[in-house]
């Protein structure tokens, strides 16, 4: 095949490629989405009505996100909404798909099919390499599944995505059209006149993340036109920078009991689980493994430190896989680029039980908002059931845990929040809160004051461990409620 003369002749514009959406059309974007793209078909907004826009995790606005935009599109959030764009779950203008990630095509792959796939895919690729194939780079996530599943994909060319492996790449001829780019940078002068507007405190975060990266100019090139909408402490978390409040270390000594030599390791988006590398969890263990939904700082340097070696993994002996490295900090990017011990696949294979069984010491990290003295884990939602973020890959990474005959299935999370003022673990959940994890799954509990393991046990065993770990102000109260619900 002439993939070369196929790649040229699909070649267009921005501007031009965007006419393939059409009014009705749902169109789909991954995490850090081809931004000209988004720009181009927001430009056209007064030409469609009534185009649905299925994002996940989005951190920048073209402007459907607006109010008034609902005419034109209409929003909805698979897996994750993120911090950038919940307040239009809030204000009701947006929708959330509660798929999985192991099952999310499976509506479109099954015969007769119960839901029609997206009818327009705008990913981002890598020049095609000699063979004619590109790859998705390091933040992969479902690109190629709706890539490989929508009539129309539509590609933006970044020549400076890191060089990843694993089973993640397309060949051109599955793609519609190709839009070539140049990776946006900065430099200093054009840094300083984008945060010259910001009040002073905001102006020197900014100016203090700038000196702080070793290569400032690409990694916040992406974020020129946004600097006055994202937190200084957005920017950093995205990038792996901020710093853990103190009670996590407490948390991460604890966790670190949990953890022995060639345990294979997944951890979770969100607070307190990506600061557990950068706080010694895994210092001084031997040969860990890692088959993770996505990154978190300091897991390439376990690679390159020899704590993660994966020599003893069931499958993808002596690899680190993900379906992202989406999480990691920029150091780690730089050590799983070009560096074929690191491997990307789609996520309903990454996250598939059939492939998450075949680990005989599965060890899942995650995180929750509240727990209920039975072992509901609600990761989701606050208030009832006002969203926060979605479930991501947690149900199938958490159940893995508690599958796998050696495993673990571990929940962390502070005891208060609100500085204090409210307990996280409960005696119910309140009215309308989301089960991310029902209780017949809840294994081990970690807060600042110790483990709680819940495996095996009754309502009265676990409502005991459970308040042991909960903070001292709400002991009475817990018991008190355990014992007017449940206790004889």
């Amino acid at each position: 095949m002439d993939w070369e003369g196929t790649y040229r002749s699909r070649l267009s514009g921005a501007q031009e490629a965007v006419k393939a959406v059409q009014s009705g059309d749902t169109v789909v974007y991954s995490i850090f989405p081809p931004r000209p793209l988004q720009d181009a078909l927001f430009a056209r907004a007064d030409e469609l009505s009534d185009v649905t826009l299925r994002l996940l995790a989005p951190a920048y606005d073209p402007g459907w996100l607006r109010p008034g935009a609902e005419d034109h599109f209409k929003v909805e959030y698979e897996l994750y909404v993120g911090d950038f764009a919940r307040f239009t779950i809030d204000e009701r203008r947006a929708t959330y798909v509660p798929n999985l990630f192991s099952l999310g095509m499976k509506a479109y792959d099954k015969e007769p099919r119960d839901l029609e796939p997206p009818d327009v895919a705008m990913v981002i690729v890598s020049p095609p390499n000699k063979q004619g194939y590109c790859h998705f780079g390091p933040h992969n996530w479902n690109q190629r599944n709706y890539t490989r599943r929508c009539k129309t994909t539509i590609a933006l060319v970044d020549p400076g995505l890191a060089k990843v492996y694993g089973d993640c790449y397309v060949h051109v001829s599955e793609i519609a059209q190709f839009v070539e780019y140049d990776p946006p940078t900065m430099d200093r002068v054009q840094f300083d006149v984008a945060i010259k507007e910001l009040d002073e405190d905001r102006r020197q975060a900014w100016s203090d993340l700038w000196n702080e990266l070793p290569d400032p100019g690409p990694v916040l090139g992406p974020f020129a036109a946004i600097l006055a909408a994202v937190p200084p402490d957005s920017a950093r978390r995205l990038l792996g920078l901020d710093s853990p409040p103190d009670f996590m270390r407490t948390i991460a000594g604890y966790l670190s009991e949990l953890i022995t030599d060639g345990d294979t390791i997944q951890i979770g988006t969100g607070e307190p689980s990506r600061f557990m590398a950068r706080l010694g969890v895994f210092d001084g263990r031997r040969d860990l493994g890692i088959h993770t939904e996505l990154g978190w700082p300091g897991l390439a340097a376990m690679v390159r430190d020899g704590i993660a070696t994966g020599r003893h993994k069931e499958i993808h002996t002596g690899k680190a896989v993900a379906t992202a490295w989406t999480g990691c900090d920029f150091n780690d990017l730089a050590i799983i680029d070009d560096n074929p011990g690191f491997e990307l696949y789609d996520p309903n294979y990454v996250l598939s039980p059939r492939t998450l069984t075949r680990f005989d010491r599965f060890v899942a990290i995650n995180n929750a908002i509240s727990i209920d003295l039975l072992g509901q884990i609600n990761s989701e939602s606050v208030f009832g059931g006002r969203l926060i973020n979605g479930s991501g890959g947690q149900p199938e990474m958490h159940m893995a845990g508690a599958f796998s005959p050696n495993g673990k299935a571990i929940t962390l999370l502070p005891s208060t929040a609100l500085d204090g003022s409210v307990s996280k673990i409960v005696p119910q959940l309140e009215a309308g809160s989301l089960v991310t994890i029902p209780r017949f799954y809840a294994d081990i509990v970690v807060t600042e004051y110790g483990i709680a393991r819940l495996w095996g046990k009754s309502h009265q065993a676990r409502a005991n461990e459970l308040i042991a770990v909960a903070h001292p102000d709400y002991r009475a109260e817990l018991k008190n409620e355990a014992e007017r619900l449940w206790w004889p």
